[in-house]
């Protein structure tokens, strides 16, 4: 049976801090917890962590999260926003124990902000992914980055994978047992602090697959 790592990338401590306490506070305590550092503070420190990862600079999510899904060796993944608080007892380990014994590929739980697009594509707010879709499927596509016409690549990964891994033939699904609050902490993914325009997220995609995003 593969163990469970919860992988978060992050710049921001307090953020971090209360996330990680979140996940101690209400689930098993044999699951790992790998940081992929963005820029913490020197000194921080978090006695719950397993594991601390040096981000690259420059930052892009795909990236920063390969790296802890590498580190993370056999195990069970689940990607989570340092934004967003786990809620339910048992709720992480809930979902890798439901997701063991059925033909999803990945799996979300439910939240209060992020609209949930599924069975097409889940927002990678928070997502569990086997080891076993992970073999199958393989790493986040990094090409999710850098600007095009002058405007950011931003995002586009999780849309990407949620295709990849249908393509692969299996599905996505909403564990509704399993609460995440992403509405309480401020995020520190967007770097103006809102929504931003997608056209340049739009044409990598389009680059990579030769269809629009979100037509298929």
């Amino acid at each position: 049976m593969n163990r469970l790592t919860v992988i978060i990338p992050t710049k921001t401590a307090s953020n971090l801090t209360a996330c990680v306490r979140a996940i101690r506070e209400h689930d098993d305590p044999g699951i790992n917890i790998i940081v992929v550092d963005d820029g913490l503070p020197p000194n921080w420190y978090e006695p719950h962590v397993t594991k601390i990862m040096a981000g690259e600079k420059p930052f892009t999510f795909a990236r920063n999260v390969n790296i802890g899904i590498r580190a993370a060796g056999d195990d069970d993944v689940i990607l989570l926003n340092d934004d967003a608080l786990l809620e339910t007892p048992a709720g992480f380990s809930s979902m890798q124990r439901d997701i063991r014994s059925t033909s999803f590929g990945m799996l979300a739980p439910e939240t209060n902000r992020v609209r949930q697009a599924w069975p097409h594509t889940i927002p990678f707010v928070c997502v569990l992914i086997p080891r076993r879709v992970i073999e199958i499927v393989g790493l986040l596509d990094e090409r999710f980055a850098g600007e095009i016409d002058g405007e950011m690549v931003y995002g586009g990964e999780d849309d990407d994978y949620c295709y990849r891994v249908r393509q692969a033939g299996f599905h996505l699904g909403i564990f509704r047992e399993c609460f995440v609050d992403h509405k309480t902490l401020p995020s520190t993914f967007r770097p103006h602090g809102g929504g931003l325009p997608i056209n340049a997220t739009r044409k990598r995609f389009f680059e990579i697959h030769g269809f629009e995003m979100g037509t298929r």
